[in-house]
């Protein structure tokens, strides 16, 4: 764990230039006086930081919590706890959030032990952090994360990218007792790993989304004796030929129903972001996974705007053109 933040925050360094700084912390009990200069945290395992830019001005202060425990949630996520709010001098106050997860804990002398699949995760969370820290938009409500359901992930998702790359890779991945860095043969299997049956798991999320869009849309009315052939109606050409027919799976699809915004109608947007990060990071690709100038105007043009422009403005702005979906059937495999 503390390589993967080591090697995180570095890349974020290179790219951002700004610099992260632990802060000394302690978890205090009800009614202790809390010392000058020493952080209050709910839990002995988080950890709290202080992030600034290049010039030394602090940005943001966020809070991580890593491992789990009884009273936890599960899964992992990012939480803002305070967005700022433009002072009468001009300046920003700060921004404070925390990114959260259940990775694999310490165990008896041995170190915080990741999988891979819990490193992109905690690159995926970051990068809704700095989505946060970074916003400096006047109207808290419209800063950081506080985005259209179809942007929100492409900040989280991109960081992942670099969770792929050899060179990115060879900051943190190193065998936790030789230090040897991870071999870039491996590196090559594991991405073909991730791309094994590609096209069917695009599909499948193709046939999710146009099931959620065409049932919050369908005017036909649905009961249990026609629901599956009007399902198989509207997803002919998403679907595998089965030698039998299996029925539908609405009946466990929790993620149709689950609320009057986000998932409801608006599973499509799992596939869209994919295709904005990584149509996004193909331009680090071409010009540097670490280059300044490029990062610079991924923060400047797309972070710090928050919803203060519609989020195709932004894209556009970035990107130079309207999003082309190719770079993900690149890294899928599929073209």
């Amino acid at each position: 764990m503390d390589s993967v933040l080591s090697g995180l925050f570095s890349i974020a360094t290179e790219l951002y230039g700004v610099t992260i700084t632990e802060l000394p912390s302690r978890c205090y009990s009800a009614g202790e006086e809390i010392e000058e200069g020493v952080v209050d945290v709910w839990h002995e395992s988080v950890r709290a930081y202080a992030l600034y830019d290049e010039d030394g001005t602090q940005l943001g202060l966020f809070y991580t919590d890593w491992f789990p425990r009884e009273s936890k949630r599960g899964g992992a996520w990012m939480n803002p706890l305070r967005s700022c709010e433009k002072q009468e001098d001009g300046s920003f106050s700060l921004n404070v959030g925390v990114i959260a997860g259940n990775m694999t804990a310490p165990i008896g002398d041995n170190p915080a032990l990741l999988k891979h699949r819990e490193v992109v995760t905690i690159f995926h969370e970051f990068g809704h952090l700095l989505h946060h820290l970074f916003g400096n938009v006047p109207v808290p409500t419209l800063n950081g994360t506080h985005v259209a359901w179809d942007f929100v992930e492409l900040p989280s998702q991109i960081m992942e990218n670099w969770c792929w790359e050899t060179d990115a890779l060879a900051r943190f991945a190193r065998h936790y007792q030789t230090g040897e860095v991870i071999p870039s043969t491996l590196v090559t299997k594991m991405k073909r790993a991730r791309n094994f049956r590609s096209a069917s798991a695009t599909m499948r999320q193709l046939a999710f989304g146009k099931l959620d869009l065409e049932l919050h849309l369908c005017e036909t009315e649905l009961s249990i004796d026609n629901i599956d052939d009007v399902i198989a109606t509207f997803l002919q050409g998403y679907l595998p030929k089965l030698s039998q027919q299996t029925s539908s799976n609405i009946g466990r699809f929790g993620h149709l129903f689950s609320g009057p915004v986000a998932y409801a109608s608006g599973y499509y947007s799992y596939k869209w972001a994919e295709v904005l990060d990584a149509d996004a990071f193909s331009r680090f690709q071409k010009e540097g996974i670490f280059n300044r100038d490029v990062g610079n105007e991924f923060r400047e043009l797309v972070l710090s705007k928050g919803n203060s422009a519609p989020p195709e403005m932004l894209f556009e702005a970035f990107m130079g053109r309207e999003p082309d979906s190719d770079a993900l059937l690149k890294r899928s495999g599929l073209i």
